[in-house]
């Protein structure tokens, strides 16, 4: 049988044809300097003309490294994720790295399975994005390393975050000078380290202002979505004191909320101010959102980092994150009964 043709061409064949071991082909493999030239460059040619290609997950075996990294995504959809996929891919592809990308959707028995499938392949290298901190990760081996991105965990994980809470301040800040004296907040998932950190923000920033936290002014749903900012408008729009500008946690629900007021026929920014958070997926959403623009580029960076290097120190890093003015947001005439005092 022509071996060209063979359904399946493996290492036993190559060392036929070049009359050498398994082992030999395997060390030219796998350790090219451990084998003399003359054996080398003659298994290589075998390996070219054959177009033979390594059994990756064997060699995971006997490396116990697959040179891969995963990451846990609770929200693919989430337009955030989906550009920190995309540049975490670009560095990984770089650095002759593959990325697994485990879609968990915030659950606990998808996180069990895919930690059980990188420990089969031994994918050693683990990024845990925003999610609940489920105790699944105190038992895991010395040569596995975890890096976190938005989720509480404890003190031997790398965290990277950006400024959340800074971040959320600005915007206050912003519509306040704007004159807006009841200022909203859309966010979504309580147990989420995110969403508390921008919540307790929003508050923090009213209350240096002498401004009243009104909790009818706070809304929360089960996810970071379009969906969460569309039943936000319903649900504000509904109370007799209106708000004049809403705080949004990203750049989803602040869409969603403004979509919704299009077809309530509520002008943005005419009749309500709206800000987000995030800065992506904006190019071609009218009006151009006001929001804080999170590093993305640099976050994917500093997660690779932290997970590429296994010894410590460990990484704790907090991104600066850009104020981006769009035209989602309107000054309005201060009313001397507008400023609720404490």
């Amino acid at each position: 049988m022509n071996n060209k043709h063979k359904k399946y061409f493996g290492i036993r064949d190559i060392a036929r044809i070049a009359g050498v071991s398994t082992a030999t082909v395997s060390r030219v493999i796998n350790q090219p300097d451990s084998t003399s030239n003359e054996i080398r460059e003659k298994v290589e040619a075998i390996i070219k003309e054959y177009n033979y290609v390594p059994n990756q997950m064997a060699k995971n075996l006997f490396s116990q490294d697959s040179n891969s990294i995963a990451i846990f995504i609770y929200d693919v959809s989430n337009p955030f994720f989906a550009n920190l996929i995309k540049e975490l891919n670009n560095i990984a592809f770089e650095n002759v790295c593959a990325l697994i990308i485990c879609d968990t959707e915030n659950s606990k028995e998808k996180e069990i399975q895919y930690l059980r499938y990188c420990q089969s392949i031994r994918c050693n290298k683990i990024i845990l994005t925003e999610g609940v901190n489920y105790d699944l990760y105190k038992d895991l081996n010395a040569t596995q390393t975890i890096a976190c991105l938005d989720r509480c965990s404890d003190h031997r994980f790398s965290t990277v975050t950006s400024d959340n809470y800074n971040g959320i301040k600005k915007l206050v800040d912003y519509l306040y000078n704007l004159n807006h004296r009841k200022i909203a907040f859309a966010g979504a998932m309580k147990a989420y380290h995110t969403a508390n950190v921008r919540k307790q923000s929003y508050m923090d920033t009213l209350e240096s202002h002498d401004l009243e936290v009104r909790e009818d002014l706070v809304f929360f749903s089960d996810r970071f979505s379009y969906e969460t900012g569309v039943k936000a408008l319903d649900y504000f729009w509904s109370l007799n004191d209106r708000p004049t500008a809403i705080v949004c946690a990203n750049d989803q629900i602040a869409q969603g909320l403004i979509m919704r007021a299009y077809k309530l026929k509520i002008s943005i920014p005419d009749d309500l101010s709206i800000v987000g958070f995030d800065g992506i997926d904006n190019q071609y959403f009218y009006p151009k959102i006001t929001t804080i623009r999170q590093d993305i580029r640099k976050i994917a960076e500093t997660l690779f980092k932290a997970v590429s290097v296994t010894q410590e120190p460990l990484v704790h890093e907090t991104i600066t994150t850009e104020f981006i003015i769009g035209e989602s947001c309107k000054m309005i005439e201060l009313k001397s009964d507008a400023t609720v005092l404490r």
